[in-house]
């Protein structure tokens, strides 16, 4: 038998490296990940549409500049939501959402003005924030790229930091008045700080052991805040229970992205 040519060899090499690199990162999305990123997008659209009809009841130049950004967003949306096919590949999706993001993170920029009377357009804006970091948690949390680890956790320590002041507002209104309470109201401000000094700490580039302290202080922030809200029932405030079911979920995903260490405290309501 003849000896295969030694430039065959190499040729027949970088075609299957070219091929295990295809098929390692770029693969199509599993059935529930599509489901779930199908949800998270049209939760978006709703969150943006809200918004633009809010902006459309005003007038003002700002506001007319608002509503178009929104339209520009909601046809980036739609082109997102035309690739949300089993047959497509990640890269194609990631492609599709990184040109949303951008324009996402515009159109916020735009909303988010100071000034008391914008405080709707802004906690809206928030709304149509955390639709994103929720769209972007669905498209990403499978992807072990390390960059794309790497904005996963910082993004999800951002949506932790904004859901803890979310909460921690509520509080102040749900809580107002009411017997016994003021402690938890107490515990759900440390919360925040907490979350908010973690969300520092990694977008400042801290080592991952103190990084995992400064975690650890959320938790246990959490730990005491999850004591206060589980004596509540489901009459006290559902408003404040929505927001305490979302900073639980948020703090689940970075518990487990983190690799901490022991067992999670859970938020557990009473019937």
């Amino acid at each position: 038998m003849s000896e295969i040519p030694r430039y065959l060899i190499a040729a027949l090499t970088v075609v299957m490296i070219a091929l295990g690199y295809t098929r390692a990162g770029d693969q199509p999305l599993g059935r529930e990940e599509l489901a779930s990123i199908q949800e998270a997008t049209r939760v978006l659209a709703r969150e943006v549409e809200f918004l633009q009809d809010v902006v459309a009841e005003q007038s003002g130049q700002k506001e007319w500049s608002l509503y178009r950004q929104a339209d520009a967003v909601q046809a980036n949306i739609v082109d997102l939501q035309k690739l949300l096919k089993a047959e497509n590949s990640r890269k194609a999706l990631y492609e599709a959402f990184d040109k949303l993001d951008r324009k996402v993170h515009e159109f916020l920029k735009d909303a988010q003005a100071p000034g008391p009377e914008q405080r709707l357009l802004r906690r809206l804006a928030a709304r149509v924030s955390a639709a994103d970091e929720e769209l972007h948690y669905a498209l990403f949390a499978k992807d072990a790229s390390k960059d794309r680890a790497k904005q996963l956790l910082e993004r999800q320590a951002r949506g932790l930091s904004a859901a803890a002041r979310q909460l921690d507002t509520t509080a102040g209104y749900a809580l107002a008045g009411i017997q016994g309470k003021g402690v938890l109201a107490a515990e759900l401000h440390k919360l925040a700080e907490a979350a908010e000094q973690f969300e520092k700490s990694l977008a400042s580039g801290t080592d991952r052991p103190l990084l995992l302290k400064d975690f650890a202080k959320v938790n246990q922030a959490w730990e005491r805040a999850v004591q206060g809200l589980g004596k509540l029932r489901a009459g006290d405030s559902m408003h404040l229970i929505r927001a305490a079911g979302q900073m639980d979920r948020l703090h689940e995903r970075l518990f487990r992205l983190l690799g901490a260490d022991g067992e999670r405290p859970q938020l557990i309501l009473r019937a």
